[in-house]
């Protein structure tokens, strides 16, 4: 219950952005300026803060980093692998490899403290620190690499996709966001409050950006629809994610805490910064808004049951 009650205010501000658009309380020509608001400064300003206060143990956590690590892996591996069998253009592929694999972080750490306790928060602190660099810089790899398809266009080589997968990657905002909150976790520099409190105060208003960016993305036309895509987008986050991790956490021992943790991890919906990531860089932002949606709204019902699995385990 407490983990349906959690996502409900991620589907309402879905729903309040998708009001905002279609009553014209923010005009249309006005959403871009809002998505470059999340994308440039209020997502990178909750990236840094999260990291900058993880408390970083990885030695310890080896092993459980090491099945999320895989498990991850193995997903967005699937993810690009279903090209061929759902015939994804460039666009809708890396939007389906983002909706495979990213997670909405906030909303793990917030079912996590009231469903699993402290011990789970700070787990999960430690991955999430580690995890969701590795998700942008994929992501960022992915619609560098797949660009939307220009037949009038000649196709670059290594050496110049190299260059400009290493350019896009030092001047995301995201990616700058957590590299710095790691590299001051590391010194151990002790920002003072003046400094903390506008970062926080940006981060608070990330995710309601974001959502709201998703919600006005979304056509209702687009959700009701039988594309075997999508269905099997929100299966990958959903069902086999969850699944693998939890095949693969007992084949490594991992005690019951953890595979809860894990499991509440690779069992969420996904995060709005892939809606703007895709409409930043190229990627079919619209099938991404149409993949979160549903993911968010299924979530309602599978996140619990996977909650359950994973108190029981920890028992």
């Amino acid at each position: 219950m407490h983990a349906a009650l959690t996502i409900l205010p991620v589907i309402l501000l879905i729903v309040a952005g998708h009001l905002a658009r279609r009553w014209n309380i923010i005009a249309p020509d006005n959403w871009p300026g809002v998505e470059q608001l999340g994308f440039r400064l209020l997502f990178p300003a909750i990236l840094l803060t999260s990291v900058y206060r993880a408390e970083l143990s990885p030695g310890v956590l080896a092993p459980y980093l090491g099945v999320l690590l895989l498990t991850f892996a193995v997903t967005g591996i699937a993810a690009l692998l279903m090209r061929r069998p759902l015939r994804l253009t460039n666009p809708r592929l890396t939007s389906h490899f983002q909706g495979a694999l990213r997670f909405n972080s906030l909303l793990i750490l917030a079912v996590a403290a009231q469903g699993l306790g402290q011990s789970a928060v700070s787990d999960l602190a430690v991955a999430l620190a580690i995890l969701i660099p590795l998700f942008n810089i994929a992501a960022i790899i992915a619609l560098t690499l797949c660009p939307p398809e220009n037949p009038d266009m000649p196709r670059i080589a290594r050496a110049q996709a190299l260059r400009r997968i290493t350019a896009e990657i030092l001047r995301n905002p995201l990616v700058l966001g957590c590299a710095l909150g790691l590299a001051l976790n590391l010194s151990g520099v002790e920002l003072p409050p003046w400094v903390l409190s506008p970062l926080d105060w940006l981060g608070q208003g990330a995710l309601a950006v974001g959502l709201l960016t998703v919600g006005a993305g979304i056509q209702l036309r687009r959700l009701i629809n039988r594309d075997p895509a999508l269905w099997v987008s929100v299966g990958m986050r959903l069902v086999f994610c969850p699944l693998l991790f939890l095949a693969l956490a007992f084949v490594a021992g991992l005690p019951g805490g953890q595979i809860a943790s894990g499991l509440l991890a690779t069992a969420a919906p996904g995060a709005s910064v892939g809606y703007i990531l895709a409409r930043q860089m190229g990627g079919d932002a619209e099938f991404f808004a149409d993949i979160f949606t549903w993911q968010t709204i299924l979530a309602a019902i599978s996140l619990p049951l996977w909650l359950s699995v994973g108190s029981a385990l920890a028992g």
